[in-house]
């Protein structure tokens, strides 16, 4: 049906990144080959990938972005936490051998022993961008330098810049406290580069991420690039750069940064964000000009959202908010604190972090099919948006991504499920924040350590149909929570889009595994948005109209293509000309 398509949030050039080091700017690898598909697995590989490894299906390479008819993205660059680069367990075991080849291990190394800042492993992911864009003009990154819009643009892939964590920002060496990672470790063949020298305006900032945000800011745009949203933290607790407690989201890895830590924002935290809206850079005539980038609630906790909520009424703060790639838990805050199961609360120590393990009942989507796998449910993991943060985005007049994987959506195999899946872990004091009725000193503590390694839900064989419901239902109940709690005059359906995180680590879904296939995407919206929103309404609740609506197939079509695309293209235009904002 379409012939474009939008994606919120993917990591095109992360893999490629990752697989070969470089130790100079600029890049000096060629076009053709970062723009093709990473060949990341061996025949072995190839057998074991059916039951353990289809994470590394999903991809976006360039190429396939433009064959496939994604016309504007928003590239997220994650580099590689200390927390992934020192993690243990099967998975990591995998995943840094020669097995399925996916990693240059002098990357881990450098990470593991501290010789390279985060800062300077996410230029170098960015300098792959900017070489594609300057030698292929079928790929263009997007700038309010230029005062242009997407219908300017002559290029078949247009891209902006987002950061996944403020750890991307951290210029002193790993693990180090006075160590600066200066430009004096290249050689004289890449001292005259603009992102060698990004890395002298280091020694006089140390570990403040403001001034770091403002001249990063300034060498994108002096680069024609922009950023349009950042995410405040990502995975792990990186303790050099602590803005915020982040949401637990990684069980196939087993490190103790990957629990949380805090208690939501902290002061500096609260000091990045205000910065994030206030930003000012320089033009061409000297001038200052304001250039704000928008925080993105992804990996965030629940009560660093919270915090943040409040930050923005205390300061006035009216930009709009997105969530990049997510999916929702079918809960209000309320609601989901009192679905704890608290018999199965235990604070767990692990290398001397404190976590608690909680687990929520979980909410039904709906009903479809018969006998087994007929059972729908969302995800309760608060990383995923209560409806008070739904209701933030649309009340902001911003944009939600829907991702992508499909563990993120509440897909479960009904047949061999694992449910040490289901738990999730929260900071002590966010515990107690959440559920002050419960006393910590009542709770059973055990190690980490003794936990059996269990087998994940994609473990699992699945039905193809399955996930896009999945995905189908997370989109039924945001545009529900938008009906009955959102600002008067909002229509959800133009606050939602597709958010994949292809690249990332992920369970693609099997219909369209990486983004050549995304129109297949499009395909099972139109087929299942209908089933959807009726296994919902007769399960929940909620709109009636809409299941009505959408058997309406010229409207059905409308809303699937402004999922698709126009949603995402609209925000993108309105941001570029100074005027940010997903409504019409």
């Amino acid at each position: 049906m379409s012939t474009q398509f939008f994606d919120f949030h993917f990591h095109p050039l992360f893999k490629k990144f990752i697989t070969q080091y470089e130790a100079h700017f600029p890049t000096q690898r060629k076009t053709y080959e970062l723009e093709a598909r990473i060949e990341l697995k061996n025949f072995i590989a190839d057998k074991v990938d059916d039951w353990f490894l289809h994470i590394l299906q999903s991809q976006s390479a360039l190429n396939d972005c433009v064959r496939g008819g994604t016309k504007l993205g928003v590239a997220a660059l994650a580099n590689l936490e200390f927390g992934f680069a020192d993690s243990k367990g099967m998975f990591a075991s995998i995943l840094k051998s020669n097995f399925t080849k996916p990693m240059d291990r002098k990357y881990f190394d450098m990470v593991q022993k501290g010789e390279i800042s985060y800062y300077r492993m996410m230029l170098k992911e960015l300098d792959l961008y900017r070489a594609v864009s300057k030698q292929n003009p079928e790929i263009q990154m997007l700038t309010r330098k230029k005062h242009q819009t997407i219908y300017d643009s002559k290029a078949k892939l247009n891209l902006l810049v987002s950061l996944e964590g403020a750890h991307n920002l951290f210029r002193l060496k790993i693990g180090q406290t006075i160590q600066h990672d200066s430009a004096a470790v290249f050689s004289a063949y890449d001292q005259k580069d603009s992102f060698t020298k990004s890395m002298n305006e280091g020694p006089k900032i140390g570990i403040n991420p403001v001034q770091s945000l403002q001249n990063f800011m300034q060498l994108l745009w002096d680069n024609d690039m922009d950023m349009l949203y950042m995410t405040v933290t990502h995975l792990t607790h990186v303790s050099e750069q602590n803005l915020a407690t982040h949401g637990f989201g990684m069980k196939m890895l087993k490190h103790p940064s990957f629990y949380p830590a805090g208690n939501g924002l902290t002061s500096l935290g609260k000091e990045f964000i205000k910065a994030l809206g206030d930003l000012k850079l320089t033009n061409e005539k000297g001038e200052k000009i304001s250039a704000p980038v928008l925080v993105d609630l992804k990996h965030l906790g629940l009560k660093s959202r919270q915090d943040l909520y409040q930050f923005r009424k205390d300061n006035k703060i009216e930009l709009p908010l997105v969530a990049s790639h997510i999916g929702v838990t079918g809960y209000s805050t309320n609601e989901w604190k009192q679905e704890l199961k608290p018999n199965s609360a235990k604070i767990y120590n692990y290398q001397g972090v404190r976590s608690v393990e909680i687990e929520m009942e979980r909410k039904s989507c709906g009903k479809w099919g018969s006998f087994v796998n007929q059972n729908f449910s969302f995800n309760p993991w608060s990383i995923n948006l209560m409806d008070d943060d739904i209701v933030k985005v649309l009340e902001s007049n911003g944009l939600i991504g829907v991702s992508l994987d499909v563990r993120i959506l509440g897909f479960q195999a009904q047949i061999g499920l694992n449910t040490g899946d289901a738990s999730e872990y929260i900071s002590t004091a966010d515990f107690q924040t959440h559920f002050p009725h419960i006393n910590l000193q009542n709770l059973p503590v055990e190690k980490l350590e003794t936990m059996a390694i269990q087998e994940e839900s994609w473990l699992i064989p699945t039905k193809e149909d399955r996930h896009p419901l999945c995905f189908c239902f997370n989109i039924i109940h945001i545009v529900t929570v938008g009906y009955l709690r959102g600002p008067e005059g909002i229509n959800p359906w133009n606050h939602i889009s597709v958010g994949s995180d292809y690249d990332g680590l992920i369970e693609p879904m099997k219909i369209c595994h990486n983004i050549q296939s995304i129109d297949d995407l499009e395909y099972n919206l139109l087929k299942w948005l209908p089933t959807a929103a009726k296994a919902y309404y007769d399960e929940n609740g909620g709109v009636e109209f809409l299941q009505h609506e959408l058997k309406n197939l010229t409207y059905l079509k409308s809303i699937v293509k402004k999922i698709m695309y126009e949603n995402g293209e609209r925000f993108v235009n309105n941001w570029l000309k100074g005027q940010p904002g997903a409504s019409e």
